[in-house]
């Protein structure tokens, strides 16, 4: 399954939120984010604001309405996510 998330985000040029991703997948959020996190700390997946922008590297994301309201967003690490500078992309 940790293959198919990768390849299923390699075709989204913008990434998916966690539950998109879910659905895509027919599985529980719950058991998808444990297997995008494996993946964001092995380098498959990029880690992204809700915007596609710079959200999670701006330093406030603790009091941020738009990250809370609407969650990060994910990419394959292989693709190029639009207009996403790669100095403002989250990895872990």
């Amino acid at each position: 399954m940790l293959n198919q998330i990768v390849a299923l985000l390699e075709t989204k040029e913008n990434g998916l939120s966690l539950s998109e991703i879910s659905r895509a997948m027919n599985a529980q959020p719950s058991a998808v984010l444990s297997m995008i996190d494996l993946l964001v700390k092995k380098g498959k997946l990029l880690e992204i604001g809700p915007d596609g922008q710079c959200c999670t590297a701006c330093g406030g994301q603790a009091e941020c309405n738009l990250l809370k309201a609407r969650g990060k967003r994910y990419a394959a690490a292989s693709s190029s996510v639009k207009n996403v500078p790669k100095a403002f992309l989250h990895q872990a």
